[in-house]
């Protein structure tokens, strides 16, 4: 029974529940958001590689947990080649080989969905 005097400790617990149950549905969307990234990159990013295609070497490795956590995109494998197909460069024969973007687009295409799933999540409590 909630008394006069415990009120504010009813309270209190409310809110604790409430703000742990809203940090596990946007570490939930975080992870979604990370996991839609690495299936964007491997669509778009080049196949070369042979066995191991480059498409494929792309990870997200979590770090931190509750409101401190962030994922990390990169090739596990093949990292020191992101950049000169993300953005072009000049081979040692001269030839330029433009860029084949696709990291910038999947951040561009998947974050602002995700932005607006967090506000949502962080207003109204919805998942």
């Amino acid at each position: 029974m909630t008394t006069f005097d415990n009120l504010g400790e009813k309270i209190a617990d409310m809110v604790e529940d409430y703000a742990e149950d809203i940090i596990k549905k946007l570490e939930k969307r975080l992870d979604e958001t990370a996991n839609d990234i690495v299936k964007y990159i491997s669509m778009h990013a080049p196949r070369s590689g042979g066995s191991k295609p480059f498409a494929d070497s792309f990870i997200a490795e979590p770090q931190g947990t509750g409101v401190n956590k962030t994922i990390s995109i990169f090739s596990n494998e093949k990292g020191g080649l992101t950049h000169l197909l993300e953005f072009g460069f000049t081979h040692r024969s001269g030839k330029y080989v433009g860029p084949r973007p696709f990291m910038r687009p999947a951040y561009d295409i998947l974050t602002p969905k995700m932005i607006e799933d967090i506000k949502s999540i962080i207003e109204k409590g919805d998942s």
